[in-house]
């Protein structure tokens, strides 16, 4: 049993000193697998945010309704309203629906303000309050917002600067803090999809992961090891574990793979995907290293066939 093992051993050296050859710009080849984990985060981003958008489940909560409270009906995505409140439909008063973002309610006088009774929700936080390309504090922009984002940026920054000089003439002194925070108060509920909840703790698992791959190649760069080292295939396994977890807890509900598992959630069918994926790797690694060496002893071996004349 050693024997095999050590066999086992030998032939995944092979082949990982032929990943640190095919390694591009002379890295340490486990980082090749978490170069393409930024394309991955990109894409899943893009494709949470549409979902977010147009599908996930919401509450309509249109702020202004003859109840006094914000509509409980339900409607599809965030960009999206119930059959009652879409832009543009007549009221049996004879008033017409007005277009409002998420975050957004009418004051007195018809002036657009932020909403203070609900909060949105972001990858990591669950009260985000970054004001971004495709989020503004925790709602999806609709796609509109995203492609005039320079301007909306520019008057974003503006109520900025109002807002502390508002309070620099009412207090005789500003705070910087009020610019990052949003009109929310800390009783707010939330005001997005609860699918959220899932793709936050995804995204905080997996960039944890792949912190703790970070660090273990540091570990192995500074310790100056080999790269047939089997070091180096323990670090890669956190990497796939990291895709593993962003596949199970974000892909699937970006998709609407919302099928529940018989043994346990996301997080169990992510360890799960972890082995089996490790497992192909390795094999396809034992498999690779035994073939690198058979030609390596074809080509340089004592019994190899040399061209020449025989003399």
């Amino acid at each position: 049993m050693g024997e095999v093992l050590n066999h086992l051993r030998r032939l995944l050296g092979v082949f990982g000193k032929w990943l640190d050859v095919a390694s591009p710009w002379a890295i340490p080849w486990p980082l090749t697998f978490a170069l393409v984990l930024p394309l991955i985060a990109a894409v899943l981003a893009a494709m949470v945010w549409w979902s977010r958008g147009t599908a996930w489940p919401v509450r309509c909560d249109y702020p202004h309704t003859t109840t006094g409270h914000p509509c409980r009906n339900l409607s599809f995505g965030e960009w999206q309203r119930c059959h009652l409140h879409r832009p543009g439909r007549i009221k049996r008063s004879g008033r017409e629906v007005r277009k409002l973002l998420r975050w957004q309610k009418f004051q007195r006088g018809g002036r657009v303000v932020e909403r203070d009774d609900i909060h949105g929700r972001g990858f990591l936080r669950h009260r985000s309050q970054v004001r971004g390309l495709l989020y503004y504090r925790g709602f999806a922009r609709p796609p509109r917002e995203v492609a005039r984002f320079a301007s909306t940026w520019w008057n974003e920054r503006r109520d900025d600067v109002s807002k502390l000089l508002a309070q620099l003439g009412e207090a005789g002194g500003g705070r910087l803090r009020a610019i990052f925070t949003r009109a929310a108060s800390s009783s707010a509920r939330v005001g997005v999809s609860d699918r959220l909840v899932q793709v936050i703790w995804a995204t905080r698992l997996t960039l944890l992961l792949v912190l703790i791959g970070l660090v273990l190649v540091g570990v192995a760069v500074w310790q100056n090891r080999k790269p047939d080292d089997l070091f180096n295939y323990a670090t890669t396994i956190v990497f796939v574990a990291a895709w593993a977890v962003a596949q199970c807890g974000i892909w699937t509900v970006a998709s609407g793979d919302l099928r529940p598992h018989r043994r346990g959630g996301w997080l169990w069918v992510a360890g799960v995907q972890t082995v089996k994926l490790y497992a192909v790797f390795i094999l396809i690694s034992v498999l690779a290293g035994d073939l690198i060496k058979r030609i390596e002893q074809l080509v340089a071996g004592p019994d190899a066939i040399r061209p020449g004349i025989a003399g």
